[in-house]
């Protein structure tokens, strides 16, 4: 193989488009981490998993925090991997209390090496212009070969997560060194989008394929999950 372009179909159109390049850092914005980060905080909201990074951002309906825990207990080297990670997102209410908005679980499937959140590709913009932050959050799946973790970028899984209002979107990538080996795939809720954010998350995927960061499908067009 010579090259690993992803699908026109993906691609078409989208070059002359602009996208928001802001990420998020670990705690940005929070003024409140007396609170936030307090035990009788998190078990009260339910935050059961050890505190990987936190991120704050106000939109027009108010004030948030996203939480996004890991199990952190497996090591490669200089590498931390998960067998569990989370995700909370909370509306901070006066008082202060917390208001669960929406949530992300997963674990690491068995013969892999394990999970990790990718908190520089996290983004807390409002991508439609409505006025409501709509956060995105990746996280990567690396796969195992006799107990190493491998951290090439054709190999492994990947997920994608977006809340727009009340809809959760989920992005499935599957990766390989052959075309066929490859899929991306994404839930009923992604095709509801407006289509500058869905614009906006294939662009997503396509800078990260461009910087080596992850293999997506080169032969198909997002399909809906089965």
């Amino acid at each position: 193989m010579t090259g690993r372009p992803l699908s026109t179909a993906l691609l078409c159109g989208l070059l002359v488009l602009s996208s928001s390049n802001v990420h998020a850092a670990p705690g940005s914005g929070c003024v409140g981490d007396d609170f936030l980060l307090q035990r009788d905080t998190l078990e009260a909201a339910k935050v059961t998993l050890p505190v990987f990074a936190h991120f704050c951002y106000r939109d027009k309906s108010g004030d948030y925090v996203v939480y996004l825990t890991a199990s952190g207990d497996r090591r490669y080297g200089d590498d931390t991997l998960s067998s569990k990670i989370g995700a909370h997102l909370f509306k901070i209410n006066a008082g202060p209390t917390l208001a669960a908005m929406g949530t992300v679980s997963d674990s690491a499937p068995a013969g892999t090496a394990g999970v990790q959140w990718w908190t520089k590709l996290t983004e807390l913009n409002d991508i439609d212009g409505d006025g409501l932050v709509d956060p995105i959050l990746v996280y990567r799946f690396y796969a195992s070969d006799n107990g190493k973790m491998l951290s090439d970028p054709y190999e492994g899984r990947l997920k994608m997560i977006a809340f727009h209002r009340d809809a959760k979107v989920a992005i499935r990538a599957i990766t390989g060194n052959l075309d066929l080996q490859r899929s991306t795939t994404a839930s009923a809720s992604y095709f509801k989008l407006p289509p500058v954010l869905q614009t906006h998350l294939v662009r997503k995927m396509k800078r990260m394929y461009d910087e080596q960061q992850f293999g997506f499908d080169n032969s198909h067009a997002f399909k809906p999950q089965k």
